[in-house]
């Protein structure tokens, strides 16, 4: 059932304001100078008219996905430049659109951003009266429900059938990620068996969709052998996991589009920081690097050669050792994750300089640094201006086996006056700032994350959490370093989605404000590029330091 589309009053407002709008655009030399204002112009047309030739299909017609993409395009008004007059005319569009596919809880977020942020829209008494309204029918529909449950009348009318569409995952060595695509939004539940060991996932209101044509995948790792699905009932989806021993498996989903992220990681109550050492290497393996550390018998040292010591591993700040330490693992692969990518721009600076190019490029230069530098390999999750969903970035990790991950941003500001840099780890965010600047790194592919108790678990991982505040304090102090970088914003902690799942030590660097003209103007040189690159290998090599490793004499000197 739809519930109450747009008014139409307002869409007659709203296209009468573009014509004026445009014509005035038309006229206006100023206008007609900024590639912005032009490309929010255009944005705003492209998402007229798509909502138009929508509103042309009956309502029964319309699919949730079809009016989602329709929001899309609106929200790219405002983050191409919040500073048109097509902002607020896209915002009241957006929650209308969510309203009819009856999402009201979205609807009034929205319109509530549109009266913060645009105090003087002519639509705020428009807003406020239908916050009031949503509102006020969300609390007559609790009232109906618990009414007609005390009367034990029948039931309202169910949801819209879920169809799983798609099955995909990655392994490593240590965890492996399976992603279940769907359209809609499922409850579910889930229950283990011991003997032979698997874990189950039932999908409520759900059908298996046509296009999901394998059954059963394969995976035949060293924790899970296959991956199930089938009609369990006439509304009910089971996804089964066989395990090769009953494991440590965590769930959550992800919104836009929606899917289940389900985590293997582990037999139960053994971390993977805690399996034991691989043995030792074979004699004369064993023999050959040492002749590569030391002179032969007899021989004299000569200056070509290089005497090499084990560095132990330190303390962090706070004085602890945590696993990580105590078992002196080293840094030998490094994970960069360029953020944003393909269709997702991130932010957009006040001359069209793009967030997504930005971070390549500062990605590129940091490979080649760490690689030449460090003797450690790079992996990129993207090597060019490609889109990679949130939650393969972290499973890429996990499959090269990365001993840090490093994703790296651009912030943005409402205030173009703000500077500065700023280096998160995975955490629930204690601020809300930290709170806003996730939702807008999280918004590219998954919006919301659902509240569940094992997400809980995976987020406070003790050794990870503390690892990765220790790596992001050293990124941080490094960036501190170099000089007219803005104020230091110093250490946070969010709940990234792009930071969950990973196995190691893992942090996003936000490493300026392309919203501030003066920086964005900088950044666009290779210049403050090559400053961003060094502070950020001086960080990875720094926490890198901390860690075993071996060390030339001349490196002691």
């Amino acid at each position: 059932m739809i519930i109450n589309p747009r008014p139409p009053e307002r869409v007659r407002l709203s296209k009468l304001f573009s014509v004026l709008l445009a014509g005035l655009l038309s006229a206006t030399a100023a206008w007609s100078q900024s590639p912005l204002r032009a490309q929010a112009v255009e944005a705003y047309q492209t998402a007229q008219k798509e909502e138009i030739a929508l509103k042309e299909k009956p309502a029964a017609d319309r699919s949730r996905a079809e009016i989602l993409r329709v929001i899309r395009l609106y929200e790219r008004v405002y983050l191409i430049t919040p500073h048109t007059g097509y902002a607020d005319d896209s915002l009241v569009n957006i929650a209308a659109l969510y309203e009819e596919i009856q999402d009201p809880k979205d609807a009034i977020t929205t319109l509530r951003f549109l009266i913060r942020e645009y105090p003087s829209s002519r639509f705020l008494p428009t807003a406020r009266t239908d916050i009031e309204r949503m509102n006020r029918r969300n609390e007559e529909t609790v009232e109906a429900a618990r009414v007609v449950s005390e009367d034990r009348a029948e039931p309202a009318q169910s949801p819209e059938t879920v169809s799983i569409e798609n099955i995909r995952y990655w392994e490593s060595l240590k965890s492996v990620r399976v992603v279940v695509d769907m359209i809609g939004e499922p409850a579910f539940t889930r229950g283990e068996v011991q003997d032979p060991p698997r874990v189950f996932i039932d999908l409520a209101n759900s059908r298996v969709g046509a296009s999901l044509e394998k059954r059963a995948l394969p995976v035949a790792s060293v924790m899970l052998e296959n991956i199930r699905v089938g009609q369990y009932d006439s509304d009910t989806v089971r996804v089964v996991l066989d395990l090769v021993q009953l494991s440590n498996v965590t769930t959550f989903t992800l919104r836009d589009p929606n899917r289940l992220v389900i985590d293997v990681l582990g037999a139960t109550g053994q971390p993977a920081a805690e399996e034991p050492l691989p043995a030792p290497e074979p004699e004369p393996e064993a023999t050959a690097v040492a002749a590569e550390t030391r002179p032969a018998a007899g021989a004299e040292l000569t200056e070509a050669s290089e005497e090499r010591t084990l560095r132990l591993a330190q303390p962090t700040e706070n004085g602890d050792h945590s696993l990580i330490r105590s078992l002196g693992l080293k840094v030998a692969r490094v994970v960069i994750d360029p953020g944003h990518g393909g269709r997702d721009t991130g932010t957009i600076g006040p001359s069209g300089l793009t967030e997504k190019d930005l971070v390549l490029d500062i990605a590129r230069r940091l490979k080649e640094r760490i690689e030449a530098e460090l003797d450690a390999e790079v992996v990129l999750t993207r090597e060019n201006d490609s889109f990679v969903p949130l939650e393969t970035r972290t499973a890429m990790a996990n499959q090269a086996e990365a001993d840090l991950f490093l994703s790296i941003h651009a912030n943005a500001s409402n205030s173009q006056s703000i500077r500065g840099f700023e280096t998160y780890f995975l955490n629930f965010a204690t601020t809300r700032e930290g709170s806003e600047i996730a939702a807008r790194e999280n918004a590219a592919s998954a919006q919301s994350i659902s509240e569940l108790q094992d997400i809980v678990s995976k987020i406070m991982l003790r050794d990870k959490v503390d690892e990765s505040r220790e790596f992001a304090t050293h990124v941080q102090r490094a960036l501190a370093t170099t000089p007219d970088f803005g104020r230091d914003r110093g250490v946070k902690q969010a709940p990234f989605v792009v930071l969950i799942g990973a196995n190691m030590p893992s942090i996003l660097a936000e490493v300026s404000f392309i919203s501030n003209p003066d920086d964005e103007r900088l950044l666009k040189g290779a210049e403050r590029r090559e400053q961003i690159t060094d502070a950020l290998f001086e960080g990875v090599k720094s926490y890198s330091d901390t860690l075993s490793g071996f060390e030339t004499a001349q490196a002691r000197d």
